[in-house]
């Protein structure tokens, strides 16, 4: 007897590439920034760190130190429309905050990855419209929601830690990124829109639930 083939199949498996394409890449680009000059992986092996003040304009009639910025010792700094600092010897809290500024989202993006994953290999094994696929639609919905607001958060906060490592003056410190993160919109509207439907799902189960009870 032909097996069925279940619909869900090939979606599970494009997404088990993707996150064991992104373990791979990231293994090799961790191991290789520990041995190898000029690899670096989400800012781990790192020679040199740049980073840009964004919530600072420079204006045209703006001098080498706009709004008391100065560049601390052994770090350069330069003027476009916005104060970028670099730093050809970073220390190590300025490398662990540089990374601070990249892995977050990557955690995050992992981490929706393995959720959806686990969506679709539960759907596939209990069912579609079922409370536990429910349940798992509504955990990719809150980490949608909730881990790309943290995520914006913490980047946001390394940031402006880093800033605050490779600048002297100014009133940037590692609080003012708890009140200039970018809100990830998408990511929010659609965690809502994914908590809606989870929550849709549940009722439209319990109701069927209670149909097949009374039949």
């Amino acid at each position: 007897m032909a097996r069925v083939r279940n619909p869900l199949e090939p979606m599970s498996s494009a997404v088990t590439m993707i996150v064991a394409l992104f373990a791979a890449v990231t293994v090799l680009g961790v191991f290789g920034s520990m041995f190898m000059d000029g690899v670096s992986v989400l800012g781990i092996g790192d020679t040199t760190i740049c980073v840009t003040d964004t919530t600072t304009t420079v204006g045209a009639d703006d001098e080498s130190s706009p709004m008391g910025f100065r560049a601390a010792p052994g770090v350069s700094m330069g003027l476009d429309a916005n104060p970028r600092f670099c730093t050809d010897d970073p220390s190590a809290v300025q490398g662990l905050l540089n990374t601070a500024t990249q892995l977050p989202s990557f955690v995050f993006t992992v981490g929706a990855l393995l959720l959806v994953l686990r969506l679709i290999r539960g759907a596939e094994g209990d069912g579609l419209y079922t409370a536990r696929t429910a349940r798992r639609l509504r955990s990719v919905g809150w980490w949608l929601l909730a881990g790309s607001v943290l995520a914006a958060i913490t980047e946001s906060v390394g940031e402006k830690a880093l800033i605050h490592s490779l600048s002297r003056g100014g009133d940037v410190s590692a609080l003012s990124g708890l009140v200039s993160w970018d809100a990830p919109y998408m990511a929010i509207l659609t965690g809502l829109g994914v908590l809606s439907f989870a929550r849709i799902m549940r009722v439209g189960v319990a109701m069927r639930e209670d149909l097949d009870g009374t039949v």
